[in-house]
């Protein structure tokens, strides 16, 4: 699975859009009519390929996260990637916790804090039940947040099975802009295949939007839409009574 979009923004913000090497800027502005550039690179710390620079098996999964990658300018790049004897995975993982805390001991005292609170706090969250993966990914594509609530397990295959379904669902929201639409419509297909697992172990799925509220920094406040998933045994006599309460 490709860098979720939530990671890439976890990796640029952290590093201040500096490398994490020689502090330099990572973008350069458009000059006479020509576009923006982009110069940083979002470098593996452990490269996925079996003769690629401090390879060791690491699922497929955890190959792209933000925390097997540092953000660094082309040359430092090619350096970390030539020289690996000194540039270890160590050495790159703590480099990379120097150099954020660096940018955020720069950033603390200039830019106000920033914070998400929900204007409605104690507001039950309407939820509605969730049949198809194409009816989640409706509720949750463009969110910003999840909110998880379930059922305690009642053995290993299905703390395994809820657990996948969060995962996923999480993992397609963050990714959602970036998919094509192809990629949608599987994406939508697998969902779908989860929930009816889920429902085949007598559980059913409910979702649904509330609106957060991001303010501080240097922008003014802005919505922030958390998804709240929410899954419970078909036999819950609470849910009966009140299906959209949360």
């Amino acid at each position: 699975m490709p860098t979720t979009t939530r990671d890439r923004k976890l990796l640029w913000a952290r590093a201040g859009g500096t490398c994490a090497l020689c502090k330099s800027h990572l973008t350069a502005d458009a000059k006479g009519g020509d576009r923006d550039v982009v110069l940083g690179e979002e470098a593996h710390i452990v490269s996925e390929e079996a003769n690629g620079p401090r390879f060791r098996p690491m699922s497929k999964h955890e190959v792209d996260t933000y925390a097997n990658l540092i953000l660094l300018c082309p040359s430092d790049h090619k350096i970390v990637d030539e020289q690996v004897t000194h540039y270890t995975e160590q050495r790159l993982q703590a480099l990379k916790r120097e150099h954020e805390q660096w940018v955020k001991d720069r950033t603390s005292s200039t830019i106000p804090a920033i914070k998400i609170r929900d204007p409605e706090a104690g507001k039950p969250v309407m939820l509605q039940r969730i049949d198809t993966g194409k009816e989640l990914m409706n509720v949750v594509a463009h969110t910003l947040a999840a909110h998880h609530d379930h059922p305690e397990p009642r053995s290993s295959e299905e703390a395994e099975l809820i657990g996948a379904f969060f995962q996923n669902a999480s993992d397609y929201s963050d990714i959602w802009d970036d998919i094509e639409p192809s990629g949608r419509i599987q994406a939508e297909f697998s969902m779908s295949g989860e929930i009816t697992r889920l429902r085949e172990a007598g559980l059913v799925v409910y979702a649904g939007v509330k609106k957060h509220i991001i303010e501080g920094g240097v922008k003014p406040p802005e919505s922030w839409p958390v998804a709240y998933i929410v899954i419970r045994r078909s036999d819950d006599e609470t849910i009966k009574a009140k299906p959209t309460d949360k």
